[in-house]
């Protein structure tokens, strides 16, 4: 056990024009030796330099460079697991900052709790500009931007492991188990958010327990550009738009409409009403919060059509 060997793969796509470089710096700072550790990074078609940007890291990194034309996190995701040699597979995101003795305290703690077979690790908010105002209290900061800045380590509901610190046994997860491709980030059009997440409820479906261990900790990078009002908001359409493939026991059964059950018609035009009558006011927590279920409830209609089309009598 002591001599765990960990895989961490992460996708990217055109990362090169964004923060992929300081990824790939605070990896070069891992106090984890290199015999212990690889790094396999997928470049996602890009169009930009990323591919060249990974192979410049091959005498700094213990780095494998894949290439994977066809558009899709968690297909290129996919990709990598089928070249893994660790025990531990570590899965993260090309934008984020880790801390010197993240992996290192993730071994410890897969070592220190060998019945668990699923980590997380704290995320904490790497802000270009620091938010300011009560707006910052209002935001979902799990689903809207995949923090997770629980402090105290222990076992967790598994719905709490999400994002870039994932951690899972590579025993979990076989040569089957892999992401749902239908899920996750495309380029160009609206997509399902929560692939990790959707994995993580097939595991512990299986009986996979979840533990949290907070002294690993990666920093996500969160662009000015997504601190506000109207893009957490719209943000919350990807996050209906994938509930009903991670919860499809939740669809409520009965008469539908346009493909879509009565019920949740009923509530979507009951935020609707409220979102309009809210939208010309001052800014405010019960405005913010009508207009994000608006976007919400439009994205699960469509998520309903999308992934589960069929009539469900219950």
């Amino acid at each position: 056990m002591s001599d765990l060997l960990v895989s961490v793969l992460f996708s990217s796509y055109n990362g090169a024009s964004r923060r992929l470089r300081h990824t790939l710096d605070s990896l070069v700072r891992q106090d984890l030796p290199h015999d212990r550790w690889e790094l396999i990074a997928v470049d996602n078609n890009s169009n930009d330099d990323t591919f060249d940007l990974l192979n410049s890291y091959s005498e700094k990194l213990p780095i494998t460079v894949l290439q994977q034309r066809k558009p899709g996190k968690s297909g290129a995701l996919n990709f990598a697991l089928d070249r893994v040699k660790g025990d531990l597979i570590v899965f993260t995101d090309d934008d984020i900052r880790a801390e010197p003795n993240w992996l290192r305290a993730i071994v410890d703690c897969a070592i220190a709790h060998p019945g668990y077979g699923v980590f997380g690790g704290r995320i904490v908010p790497d802000w270009e500009k620091e938010p300011k105002g009560r707006f910052i209290d209002w935001i979902p900061m799990g689903s809207t931007f995949a923090i997770v800045d629980e402090t105290q380590s222990g076992p967790c509901d598994p719905t709490k492991v999400w994002g870039p610190n994932t951690i899972i046994r590579r025993e979990l997860l076989g040569t089957s188990v892999r992401y749902r491709e239908d899920i996750g980030p495309l380029p160009g059009k609206i997509f399902a958010m929560g692939e990790d997440a959707e994995i993580i409820i097939r595991l512990a479906a299986n009986g996979a327990k979840s533990y949290r261990c907070a002294e690993a900790v990666v920093h996500h990078w969160i662009p000015a550009s997504s601190v506000t009002e109207d893009w957490v908001q719209k943000r919350g359409e990807r996050l209906g738009y994938g509930m009903p493939a991670l919860f499809p026991d939740e669809i409520p059964g009965g008469v539908r409409l346009s493909g879509v059950p009565l019920p949740i018609w009923i509530e979507s035009a009951q935020w609707a009403f409220r979102a309009a009558m809210l939208y010309l006011l001052p800014q405010s927590k019960k405005r913010f919060w009508a207009i994000w279920k608006y976007y919400y409830m439009r994205g699960y209609r469509a998520g309903i059509r999308r992934y589960a089309p069929q009539t469900l009598a219950r």
